[in-house]
């Protein structure tokens, strides 16, 4: 099979897959709906068992810590949570359970649903913007955080080496590189070399690779 036959088949093979979902979900009417709503959809099936490939729908009023204990485990499976509001206090440990996926309540109908499941069943995320505002903004919080007590941030990068990488990444040799920081060129290579040995890394290209994928630059 060719390459093209084989792209082909793949796209065609991921399309037909269909995801196991199951449900916690609090009133019987509720479930009720969307259980019809989930066994009506091309990809989607309802299973009462754990098991790989599935997803899990909770949905409630209000996101608590028991609900969060309910659905935590050793393998979770990606949650898509389904509540009126989803605040700061629960945001980490909703995530710790496994919540990769958020809608509000009030304003989700069950297509909503349905698309949202298939969409965190192939390992993307749903999210409002103002969930998706507290967890940028919680994440900053943590690096800076980092930044204050180790020097480093959450992706492993101090402000030097970030400022060393973005200049590499645009072809500048340790000379021009230390010019531009006001460092020695001895200063330079230590940055460089300290952070390829840190991170396992084997060159430089190797580096702004990795800088590149994590987002530092």
């Amino acid at each position: 099979m060719n390459t093209a036959l084989a792209t082909v088949a793949a796209i065609g093979s991921r399309a037909e897959q269909v995801f196991p979902v199951r449900l916690a979900v609090e009133d019987a009417l509720t479930r009720d709906a969307v259980a019809q709503a989930v066994a009506e959809h091309p990809r989607l099936r309802l299973t009462e068992r754990p098991g790989p490939g599935e997803v899990l729908l909770a949905i409630t009023t209000e996101v608590t810590d028991e609900l969060l204990a309910t659905i935590t485990g050793e393998a979770a499976p990606p949650v898509l949570l389904v509540a009126d509001r989803l605040g700061g206090r629960h945001l980490l440990r909703s995530l710790h359970a496994g919540v990769v996926s958020f809608l509000p309540r009030r304003s989700t109908d069950l297509a909503t649903i349905a698309r949202a499941l298939v969409t965190t069943a192939e390992g993307r995320s749903v999210l409002p913007p103002s969930v998706a505002r507290l967890l940028v903004d919680h994440l900053r919080r943590i690096d800076q955080v980092l930044i204050t007590t180790t020097g480093y941030g959450a992706a492993g990068l101090d402000t030097r080496e970030v400022a060393v990488l973005r200049l590499v990444a645009q072809g500048r040799e340790n000379a021009d590189i230390a010019r531009e920081l006001r460092y020695s060129e001895h200063t330079i290579k230590r940055i460089l070399k300290d952070l390829l040995s840190r991170h396992n890394l084997r060159n430089r290209a190797h580096a702004v690779a990795y800088a590149l994928k994590i987002g530092a630059i």
